[in-house]
């Protein structure tokens, strides 16, 4: 029978001719509870809950609204502390001391004797800042006597403030006039103090530049910058009187130059009138004739005349410009002198000045506080604007209707707390006594589908795990379900980690060798010589052989147990048959609580590791190198399970299953 890919499974339900599985039974069993502890707590708290709802007596309450009215003054500039009385009245209506002369009154005028804790219980008191009122409140069963106490209530205490404030308003004007004259006092002092300070320090206002000290320290700076600008600017003109003497140029004083210009002028006359004579006589008569040879010397002085005349006035003009930037340096150093001095002194001054300021400031600080006792005084003595005035805006009243309690919306709440309470006594139990999930949710027949047809037949799980033979007759008529023996259980890892971690060592090396590859038809053949490596490597001898690593944990058990056995023995000397082995592992299984222990079987485990493999990505062609002989009808279930979405090689795949718990 050739198969397709596609694989369909069918739950395991009981089928016809096929017994009750006990796990049902514990699944009802165990469903059973749960309703019984859901529907008990629910009805113990509901009950419970309406009993003591229903049980509560009808609640009165009775009111009077008290209201504070201040000064127009007071309600604009002193409203934060007027939010404040309002709020320390209403925390002092609660007080002892009011609460007891409020029991005396009652006891006095009604003749009703109340204890000042029933008082406590049953009186509140809200404020409402923005409406400058505090609301009284009395609660309590009985409604006629809630009006003669909120009466007493509101009379006392508007007796108590009334002549609280006749005193202290006598003891705050005295307590004012005394502090009036502290300071009255301390300003005589402090202006006494600020007058002899100034005239001590040469203090004439508080202006700075009123004051002689600092106006002349300004001068001087001012002085010492135009210095220091003349002596740049004599420094300068010799510079360029020097560099032009260098370059050849002629520099002549100002006061010279009248008189070097007109020595210029009369050489200049002379040459002119020699010249139209050279052109009118020949050389030979002008050096003959004694008018024109007096000419000609009379120029020869006269240029001899103007060099003196320019070298003199150059060198005149030279010691004046360095007798300007003497003087001009001698400057300087005179202010910077004087000014250094000068700002000594003020510097001292200063700070003389800055403590004449804070003298000052002390002062007008004193007079300031001075003036505003003054001003809380007048108006303390005319309207009293820190003084509320207490009104009954609305007295008590008789109640004839109750508030309280809601019976219809708390017996919906105490519905809605009990059926929260049940869902989380649910959640508790199953959480103490936690139930598995049943194998029969979980696994399932794989039944794989015909190819070309709409039929299947069933394959089914014989004792060792090896799939029923198909029935020839099956592929000429509709496929018929036979009887399905248990199906095979897939284990989680924790349940393999729980399996190998309660086990004795004999059941270690039984969970570990076939979650290794080792294969069901191979445990009984296992000899101690097969071992190497201290037990960390298995040597499968068959004609599917193999060399098995073995994690560290198993080969601590598989060395305790082929301790004492020679090399030719086999490692389990007290098993004899498969049945032994299934018999051990479902007492594991019972040892380490897991859910529906009768289902273990070797079939599960070896199961379980093909799954492993498989789910990894490994070819199924490939899993008998690891794994040991499986058939190819078998290998078939096992060809939806890769979860990788492609295969992969045996060295790309994890073959050592993952039992050992690693913390």
């Amino acid at each position: 029978m050739s198969f397709n890919n596609k694989v369909d499974y069918m739950p395991n339900q009981p089928f016809s001719n096929v017994g009750i599985d006990p796990s049902d039974s514990q699944h009802k069993n165990f469903q059973k509870r749960k309703w019984q502890v859901l529907i008990g707590t629910f009805l113990l708290i509901l009950m419970t809950a309406n009993a003591v709802i229903w049980s509560q007596a009808l609640t009165y309450q009775s009111q009077a609204i008290l209201h504070f009215s201040y000064a127009s003054q007071a309600e604009q500039e002193f409203s934060e502390l007027a939010q404040r009385q309002i709020t320390l009245h209403q925390k002092r209506l609660k007080s002892n001391s009011v609460l007891n002369l409020v029991a005396e009154e009652l006891e006095q005028s009604q003749m009703l004797m109340i204890n000042v804790q029933t008082l406590f219980d049953a009186l509140t008191a809200e404020e409402s800042l923005t409406g400058r009122i505090i609301t009284l409140n009395a609660n309590g069963s009985e409604p006629q006597i809630l009006k003669p106490i909120l009466d007493a209530w509101v009379k006392v205490y508007l007796d108590l403030v009334e002549s609280e404030t006749q005193v202290n308003n006598s003891d705050e004007l005295l307590v004012a006039d005394q502090q009036l004259q502290l300071l009255e006092l301390k300003i005589t002092d402090q202006e006494q103090r600020l007058q002899f300070f100034a005239r001590e320090n040469n203090i004439t206002s508080l202006e700075r530049d009123e004051n002689r000290t600092l106006s002349q320290t300004k001068n001087l700076g001012a002085n010492l910058d135009q210095a220091l600008a003349d002596q740049a600017q004599a420094q300068a003109l010799l510079d360029s009187w020097v560099e032009s003497i260098n370059t050849g140029q002629t520099i002549i004083r100002p006061a010279d130059k009248v008189q070097i210009d007109a020595t210029k002028r009369s050489l200049q006359k002379i040459n002119a009138n020699l010249s139209a004579l050279s052109e009118k006589y020949t050389q030979a008569y002008l050096e003959r004739d004694p008018a024109i040879v007096a000419q000609q010397q009379k120029v020869q002085q006269l240029q001899i005349l103007l060099e003196e005349q320019i070298q003199v006035s150059q060198a005149d003009y030279l010691l004046d410009v360095k007798r300007d930037l003497s003087a001009a340096k001698g400057k300087v150093e005179q202010m910077n002198t004087q000014l250094v001095e000068q700002n000594k002194l003020a510097q001292v001054f200063s700070q003389n000045l800055e403590q004449f300021k804070r003298l000052d400031d002390e002062l007008k600080a004193l007079q300031t506080q001075a003036l505003t006792l003054k001003n809380q005084q007048v108006a303390q003595e005319v309207s009293k604007p820190f003084d509320a005035k207490i009104s009954l805006l609305e007295p008590a009243f008789t109640p004839d209707f109750a508030i309280g309690p809601n019976y219809q919306f708390n017996s919906l709440i105490s519905l809605i707390v009990a059926v929260i309470v049940a869902i989380l006594a649910l959640l508790l139990f199953s959480f103490i006594f936690k139930q598995k999930a049943s194998a029969a949710s979980s696994h399932f027949v794989v039944i794989p589908g015909q190819a070309g047809a709409s039929d299947y037949s069933n394959l089914g799980y014989a004792q060792h795990g090896q799939l029923a033979a198909p029935d020839p007759r099956l592929s000429s008529e509709p496929a018929k379900l036979p009887p399905v023996p248990q199906a095979l259980r897939l284990l989680s890892l924790d349940e393999c980690q729980l399996l190998f971690s309660v086990a004795n060592n004999q059941g270690k090396a039984l969970v570990g060798l076939i979650l290794s590859g080792v294969s069901i038809d191979e445990l009984l053949v296992i000899e101690k010589a097969n071992f190497s490596q201290n037990y960390s490597i298995l040597q499968i001898d068959n004609p599917f052989s193999r060399g098995i690593n073995l994690q560290k944990e198993l080969a601590k058990a598989l060395q305790v147990i082929c301790d004492n056995l020679t090399d030719e023995q086999t490692i389990w000397p007290n098993i004899k048959s498969l049945e032994d082995f299934v018999q051990l592992l479902v007492n594991i299984g019972h040892d380490a609580q897991v859910a529906f222990p009768e289902q273990l079987s070797l079939d599960v485990l070896r199961h379980t590791y093909l799954t492993y493999l498989a789910s990894q990505g490994a070819k199924l062609n490939d899993i008998e190198q690891v794994a040991g002989y499986t058939s190819p009808s078998d290998l078939a279930l096992y060809r939806n399970v890769n979860q990788q979405g492609k295969l992969l090689d045996l060295k790309q795949i994890q073959t050592q299953y993952p039992f050992v718990v690693t913390n």
